[in-house]
């Protein structure tokens, strides 16, 4: 008998009416703001990797072409060579767009941004594979 009436209480825990949305609700979506990311053309501070660990970079602007406004970045090697993990650059243009490399740590590794006439915020980055990340350049070059 107490089965018969848990059953039937299971059975009307409903509200009476239909399953499906009523014609009086209106479905809204909920506008999800677009996280946007600041750019900035100010260099920031550098870091300087442990001794023994030195690199160079050299970052030309107008090269190799100045018709096409080319900002030339290379890999020049140096005592940490070895120790380098990867290389991030990170370009931002004087109009605002902003371009990620990688770069292996092989020298005469070259990346040749185009397009980019103005003045342009160059960063780069390595990650040694002893541990740890660098911020070795920041700087504004121009590019006629």
């Amino acid at each position: 008998m107490l089965l018969l009436a848990f059953s039937f209480s299971a059975a009307c825990t409903g509200s009476g009416s239909d399953a499906g949305p009523s014609t009086t609700e209106t479905p809204t979506a909920a506008a999800t703001p677009v996280p946007t990311t600041q750019v900035s053309l100010a260099p920031g501070p550098t870091q300087t990797v442990p001794p023994g660990k030195e690199i160079e970079f050299q970052i030309t602007g107008g090269y190799p072409s100045r018709v096409t406004n080319d900002l030339y970045v290379a890999f020049r090697g140096g005592k940490g060579q070895d120790f380098i993990k990867n290389i991030d650059l990170r370009v931002t243009k004087s109009t605002g767009e902003v371009v990620t490399e990688t770069m292996r740590a092989v020298i005469g590794e070259e990346r040749v941004i185009h397009n980019a006439q103005g003045e342009n915020r160059v960063e780069i980055t390595v990650s040694l594979v002893t541990g740890g990340s660098y911020k070795v350049k920041d700087e504004i070059v121009k590019v006629p």
